[in-house]
């Protein structure tokens, strides 16, 4: 008996600041194509989405919802999905990724239960879309979150982590019945997805990320292959380049300096990691981009704006 074809999944990587893990993507180039992509994807952080007008379909793998105007929609790291606008009704979002826990858990004290863990539901298995009539607050935080790290205005860094804080916490008592869960199961490998894009830069072993989602070392790392298409061990190592392409551009870190911050032991080690995604040195990247030549990340980084292939009238 012929084997079925393996699933296509993407994985589209924001590599965030780490002084401000934040990133807000809106604008007009975000109105959503209505031809459907074909293959569903998933991201390394939170993704909260605000749909500003029109009309969308979120897709997961065992179900389909019906998104409006006003819905926001949280799907946590690691959980396949793809959108598209319905045709004639084209639709316009605002998406905004973070790391829940170096923004919220600076806000509380000891004896307070922070954000994050309120929303550990969020953080490996939520598919939850919030209507405006069930809590118009929500799409109205969405929108000032959006708003800030758009102008940017005085002190805009320490109003969003509060709204964060805000969102998280109303999220976290949003009425059940917008959950799409399907099986209940989380995303096999979200926690060790999870860890990795918040402790990237330490050291610790497959078989710590293994332990973290309960499977023995073999067999995680065979889910983890089926999965996302590539070895844990080669997914930590492009995450790192896609953390040191981030430093390389924003920091005058020497090359060294960079691959030291992101978990490399040795340069020639960075080195050779950096060339196996990049097709280029670090320090050649740097100069690329100082000359403003930017070169195409290998590992489908997260997407600056939305595909566009509109469908043509008639």
């Amino acid at each position: 008996m012929s084997r079925r074809p393996r699933e296509t999944l993407e994985c589209r990587d924001y590599a965030l600041p780490p002084e401000f893990p934040v990133m807000v993507l809106t604008g007009d180039k975000w109105h959503l194509s209505e031809v459907p992509s074909g293959v569903m994807h998933f991201h390394n952080h939170l993704e909260i989405g605000l749909c500003h007008s029109g009309s969308a379909v979120l897709a997961f793998k065992d179900a389909e919802v019906p998104i409006h105007a006003g819905d926001v929609t949280v799907i946590s790291s690691g959980t396949p999905h793809t959108t598209w606008s319905q045709p004639g009704d084209i639709s316009r979002w605002s998406y905004i990724f973070f790391d829940v826990s170096p923004l919220s858990d600076p806000l509380t004290t000891a004896a307070e239960q922070t954000p994050a863990g309120l929303c550990k539901g969020f953080l490996y298995d939520s598919r939850k879309i919030v209507h405006p009539a069930q809590d118009p607050l929500v799409a109205l935080l969405v929108e000032d979150i959006v708003r800030e790290m758009t102008e940017k205005p005085d002190n805009y860094k320490f109003y969003v982590r509060s709204l964060l804080n805000a969102l998280l916490c109303k999220l976290a008592r949003a009425s059940s019945e917008s959950d799409y869960r399907g099986d209940g199961k989380p995303f096999l490998v979200a926690p060790a997805l999870q860890y990795i894009a918040s402790h990237f830069m330490e050291n610790f072993s497959i078989e710590d990320l293994a332990r973290l989602c309960r499977m023995s070392p073999s067999y995680f790392r065979r889910v983890f292959n089926e999965t996302v298409g590539t070895g844990p061990l080669e997914y930590l190592n492009r995450t790192r380049v896609m953390r040191a392409c981030n430093l390389l551009q924003m920091t005058d870190l020497s090359v060294l300096g960079v691959g030291e911050a992101v978990g490399f032991r040795s340069l020639s080690s960075f080195n050779r990691h950096f060339a196996e995604v990049m097709h280029i040195s670090p320090t050649a990247y740097r100069h690329s981009i100082n000359a403003e030549r930017p070169y195409l990340l290998q590992h489908k980084p997260g997407w600056t704006r939305a595909e566009q292939h509109i469908r043509e009238p008639g």
